[in-house]
């Protein structure tokens, strides 16, 4: 009796224990596969925090290009802001002058004008003893009004002088708004030169030596010599010029001789100015 009742106790344990050992083996494999879980979720969390930091950083490359981009941007409205302004500022410097050269030529015309009137009421015909005499010219200011409206009718007209005399009337026409330089000017023999200016410097180029020419006294002898000479070698073939259907009466040149393509019986298609007096023929001796 006692024997079986001990086998029962004895199996009854060993079921608890087989239990039990199950048990611990559920447990563990459920640690373990927690433990696994976590680590799984730990490392996605950790990628998706690499994500995030790739992704701030990308967002901070991008905010500092754009930064680099407003600054450039911002220098460029600058630049062009300033350029805009020296523009403005040019062309109201180049519009006071162009303002100024205008009343100056009035007051000269006006000065002149006035002058002329005097000596005509006054019947006193006698020259100014500081002024050189003005070759064929009266100093009429309508007759250079009206020298001007031809020049403007140029197109295009080639003058020949020395340089050094070109380079004075550049020094004298420099300061009338209406004159440009030529961008070519032609070297040839003996300090030559052949350039070729509009009709509008033309004019501003009668201007500027017509006030020389005027002053008298109160110009230097030299630079008044130098623009009686000149206007007048000007005026000679800007009084013959017409329209592109007038043909114009051959316009002689003094003292210019060899130069070919522009002889006196042949009309040129192109106003041609000489400034060059040379001796004339010496006489022949008379035999014995």
């Amino acid at each position: 009796m006692g024997w079986w009742g001990k086998s029962a106790d004895d199996g009854s344990a060993g079921r608890i224990l087989e239990a039990i050992t199950g048990l611990k083996g559920e447990l563990g494999k459920a640690l373990r596969d927690g433990f696994l879980e976590l680590r799984r979720q730990n490392g996605e969390l950790r990628e998706e925090l690499r994500e995030l930091r790739r992704t701030v950083q990308d967002v901070h490359k991008d905010a500092a290009e754009h930064r680099r981009e407003t600054e450039a941007l911002r220098q460029e409205l600058q630049a062009e802001a300033a350029a805009r302004r020296e523009d403005a500022a040019r062309r109201e410097d180049a519009v006071r002058r162009e303002d100024t050269a205008r009343r100056e030529a009035a007051d000269t015309l006006s000065r002149a004008g006035a002058g002329a009137e005097a000596r005509a009421g006054t019947g006193d015909d006698r020259a100014d003893p500081g002024a050189v005499p003005d070759a064929g010219t009266d100093g009429d200011p309508r007759e250079h009004g009206k020298r001007l409206e031809k020049a403007a009718g140029i197109s295009a007209a080639e003058l020949i002088c020395h340089r050094d005399t070109w380079a004075f009337i550049v020094e004298q026409a420099a300061r009338n708004a209406h004159f440009r330089v030529p961008g070519e000017v032609t070297a040839g023999k003996d300090g030559a030169t052949s350039v070729v200016v509009s009709g509008r410097s033309l004019m501003a180029i009668l201007t500027a030596l017509n006030a020389v020419r005027q002053q008298g006294r109160a110009a230097d002898p030299g630079d008044c010599a130098l623009a009686r000479k000149f206007y007048d070698r000007i005026v000679a073939v800007v009084d013959t010029v017409g329209p592109a259907g007038h043909r114009p009466q051959a316009a002689g040149h003094a003292g210019h001789s060899g130069h070919s393509g522009h002889s006196g019986a042949e009309a040129p298609q192109r106003a041609v100015i000489v400034i060059d007096d040379r001796p004339g023929r010496p006489a022949a001796a008379s035999s014995p």
